[in-house]
């Protein structure tokens, strides 16, 4: 494995972590660059501000008990670049995130969650 997928997976097994030990937002977005933009169904977040949005409103948005049953199915990486597959429970059956990591921070990221409707 190259140096970069390894630091690749680092940070994207670094944001899983927090997501799912529920360490907050502001924990959630720490490995994210000041720049990021995040592609979502319903708009792109671009600025880690806006990024620090989406969580809050992914967050809020989540059935009752989906991080308890957040499922990692899939974890691919290839240098700068990772792709995750994942599960919380009957509700939210399938999400997919795609992770472009530079320098030690997330810099751009796509997310699809069949399941669950955010704007």
């Amino acid at each position: 494995m190259k140096p970069e997928s390894i630091d690749t997976e680092t940070v994207v097994r670094g944001h899983l972590k927090a997501f799912i030990e529920q360490h907050g937002v502001d924990a959630i977005v720490r490995d994210y660059a000041t720049e990021v933009c995040l592609l979502s169904e319903g708009r792109a977040y671009c600025g880690k501000s806006a990024v620090r949005e989406f969580f809050v409103d992914f967050l809020a948005a989540l059935p009752p008990g989906a991080i308890e049953q957040f499922t990692l199915r899939s974890l691919r990486v290839q240098g700068d670049l990772a792709y995750i597959t994942w599960s919380a429970g009957d509700s939210l059956p399938l999400g997919t995130d795609t992770f472009l990591v530079r320098e030690g921070r997330i810099v751009a990221q796509t997310v699809a969650i069949h399941g669950l409707a955010m704007n």
